[in-house]
């Protein structure tokens, strides 16, 4: 188990040493006549300028609590004294007990003065606080050298845990004069250096005469420490010029070793050149073989390049005369679009004409379904003409376009509300649909058919249309 014990507040000077200093100095100084009465004087006055500490404590600080006690150290036989306790929980604490145990300590003997739980709580959080001052009397008996010993018990549960501490530590001692009583006996003490200093003065004149017999003695000193001073000189300069000479040996020899430094870098240098050339040669053999390889690389890439340029040239002229074809092939169809408009007008007049007249005579109705065999023919003979024209042209009739990209890119899409329905965004890429345009919806052989809105389609388009959805 982890635990610190720390005293503080421990007294600085002890009683007893003053006592004793005081009465060893007193036998001294009065068994000193005349040498050593300063020395005496000057422990007397130490001694005077020490003051004991009168309080002492005790903290135990753990992992789940932290105690403090705050106790005289020093205690007379016969009084009573308080004793101040603080108690913090570091800690969520169950079944929490303190109990603290004093015991008087007599030379042979023992005696407890005090035995209770100071501390009894079911449970305590985190943070908790308690303190409470504990009242103590020592008994009245006079016994040799007696003291005060502390025991103290705490036991408590963390997270269903037990845990049980206990320390023991020497508490206060107690004596039959306190500090007042030994502080009168050292006013008396004062009053022998008062004493004292009478004696000084006495001394002070005989110092004066030992100071008349070392001046001249100071004379004779100078004298020799004029001699002194003079060889004292000379040697300084002797030393100075031993300096400048080993100065100079030094500088010459750290030159030295730079030179010779600077030859063994200047060899290793040469080595390391050599071997990069070396390198660098044998590096150079190989960029030479790969250069000629690319610059081989690079004319046979230059034929290729002159001959897919030619090959361009020819592709070009025959896309010129391609493009002139289908010039040809659009004024040609012009053509025969108007051809059917015309047929179609003659179509419509026949119509009426059987229509009036569908009643009047077998002979009539045979002449006007002969001309309407001759429309018929010559619709035919277009739609015939039409279809070579759209292959001449490089490309199949629309209709079958229209089929093979149904067929390529046909779509299942789910009618939303309002009868809406989505165009996939592939499809409408292919046929340049963008928000905004306007498509034509018509139907169709049972199909619904969706197309950019354009100009309404003549009537020779509609034909060549239709008749290529029939096919």
């Amino acid at each position: 188990m982890d635990s610190t014990n720390i005293k503080v507040d421990v007294v600085v000077c002890s009683l007893f040493v003053e006592i004793a200093l005081l009465t060893s100095l007193n036998r001294y100084i009065l068994m000193s006549v005349g040498k050593g009465r300063i020395i005496g004087l000057t422990l007397l006055i130490l001694l005077v300028m020490l003051s004991p500490v009168m309080a002492q404590g005790y903290s135990m600080i753990e992992d789940d609590v932290e105690m403090r006690f705050n106790y005289p150290s020093e205690i007379k036989t016969g009084t009573c004294i308080t004793i101040s306790f603080w108690m913090k929980a570091k800690n969520n604490l169950t079944d929490l007990s303190v109990r603290l145990t004093l015991t008087y300590h007599a030379n042979s003997y023992t005696q407890v003065i005090y035995d209770k739980i100071i501390v009894s709580e079911t449970s305590v959080t985190e943070g908790w606080t308690t303190s409470k001052s504990i009242n103590v009397c020592i008994p009245r008996e006079v016994a040799p050298e007696p003291y005060l010993q502390a025991n103290l018990e705490v036991s408590y549960k963390v997270n269903g845990s037990p845990k049980v501490l206990e320390h023991d530590w020497y508490m206060s001692i107690v004596r039959s004069e306190t500090y007042e009583e030994l502080e009168e006996e050292l006013e008396e003490a004062r009053s022998k250096i008062n004493n004292l200093k009478d004696e000084i003065e006495d001394l002070r004149a005989e110092l004066d005469e030992k100071k008349e017999a070392l001046e001249s003695l100071q004379k004779k000193y100078s004298e020799l420490l004029g001699r002194y001073q003079r060889l004292q000189s000379e040697y300084e300069q002797l030393e100075r010029s031993y300096r400048d000479l080993t100065s100079q040996y030094g500088e010459l020899d750290r030159r030295y070793e730079d030179l010779r430094d600077k030859h063994q870098q200047a060899l290793l240098d040469l080595e390391r050149l050599r071997a990069k050339y070396d390198l660098l040669s044998r590096d150079y053999g190989k960029l030479d073989e790969n250069y000629r390889s690319l610059l081989k690389d690079y004319e046979d890439t230059l034929a290729d390049l002159k001959t897919y340029k030619s090959m361009y040239q020819d592709l070009k002229a025959r896309y010129g005369d391609l493009e002139s074809r289908y010039r040809d092939a659009l004024a040609e169809g012009a053509s025969l679009r108007q051809r059917v408009a015309d047929l179609e007008s003659r179509y419509g007049d026949l119509s009426r004409t059987y229509q009036s007249l569908l009643g009047e005579n077998i002979l009539a109705k045979n002449v006007i379904f002969a001309q309407a065999a001759a429309v018929a023919a010559g619709v035919g003979i277009y739609i015939l003409v039409s279809r070579r024209f759209l292959r001449r042209a490089g490309g199949k009739p629309e209709g079958a376009n229209i089929n093979s990209d149904e067929g390529n890119s046909r779509r299942v899409q789910k009618i939303l509300s309002g009868r809406r329905v989505t165009i996939p965004r592939d499809i409408a890429e292919m046929l340049g649909l963008r928000e905004g345009d306007k498509v034509e919806i018509c139907l169709g052989n049972g199909r619904v058919i969706i197309k950019p809105a354009k100009e309404e389609a003549s009537s020779e388009e509609k034909i060549i249309k239709e008749t290529g959805l029939e096919n």
